[in-house]
C-alpha cells in the first residue's frame, strides 16, 4: 500500500529546498512577518498551504508593479 497523504506543513529546511533559497533567508522571511510559519513546541513549521497562498499574493504583487 503506497501512502498518499502529503505533508500539511514542512520545516525550514525543507521549505528552503522547496522556494531555492536559502535556510537562513527562510528564518529572514518568518521574522518579518506575513510568512506562514507557527511554532509547534519548540519546531517552526511552514503551513504548506499558506506557502503556496504566501507565493501566489506575492506573484500577483510583482505582476501589477
Amino acid at each position: 500500500m503506497v501512502d498518499t497523504l502529503q505533508p500539511l506543513a514542512v520545516s525550514p529546511a525543507e521549505c528552503a529546498r522547496l522556494l531555492g533559497i536559502s535556510r537562513p533567508k527562510v528564518y529572514d522571511l518568518i521574522n518579518q512577518g506575513g510568512f506562514p510559519s507557527f511554532k509547534l513546541g519548540s519546531r517552526t513549521l511552514i503551513s504548506v498551504d499558506g506557502l503556496r497562498e504566501w507565493i501566489s499574493s506575492r506573484t500577483e504583487i510583482e505582476v501589477k508593479q
